[in-house]
């Protein structure tokens, strides 16, 4: 008698849920995946607030009766999903960001301003980082506040976070 030889494979029916498991795990990490890279860019704005807010608190406690103003956003472009270039003479050259300190010298997604209000106490500062990491007309803010209490120093009032991943 003749055996006969045994096929050995994948039906495609097999082949075929493979597929679609393969293609609902994609449909769930991509968005998770651009989710995590999203806020990992957030750190930028975080630290470099946090720059602003020390280098304000330092220029009050350097003799100034006042915070540095610096009302105009620095860059002036619009922030989109693309990195500012590198420019560090934009920061370098500015008196207002001189004074307390604050440059970035590599390329960056927000831009930032330190807008601030009066002297003496009840004075106070924002720091505040604007971007727009996925490219929408959508833009998160970070901003910091700090301000001169009654017994001279300077503390945090708030520090808030809008749309965050926008």
């Amino acid at each position: 008698m003749r055996e006969r030889a045994r096929l050995v494979g994948f039906t495609l029916v097999e082949l075929m849920i493979v597929v679609v498991i393969l293609g609902v795990l994609a449909a769930v990490a991509i968005p998770a995946f651009q989710r995590y890279v999203r806020r990992a860019k957030t750190v930028e704005a975080t630290h470099n607030i946090a720059k602003i807010y020390q280098g304000q608190v330092s220029y009050l406690q350097g003799g100034n009766d006042r915070f540095v103003y610096q009302n105009n956003f620095t860059p002036s472009n619009t922030p989109t999903a693309n990195k500012f270039p590198a420019n560090p003479a934009v920061w370098t050259s500015d008196a207002q960001w001189s004074a307390i300190g604050f440059s970035i010298d590599g390329p960056h997604y927000y831009a930032y301003n330190s807008y601030s209000t009066g002297a003496g106490i009840g004075a106070y500062f924002l720091a505040r980082a604007i971007g727009n990491l996925d490219g929408d007309a959508t833009e998160s803010t970070f901003t910091r506040r700090g301000e001169i209490m009654p017994s001279g120093d300077v503390q945090q009032v708030f520090y808030t976070i809008d749309r965050e991943l926008e």
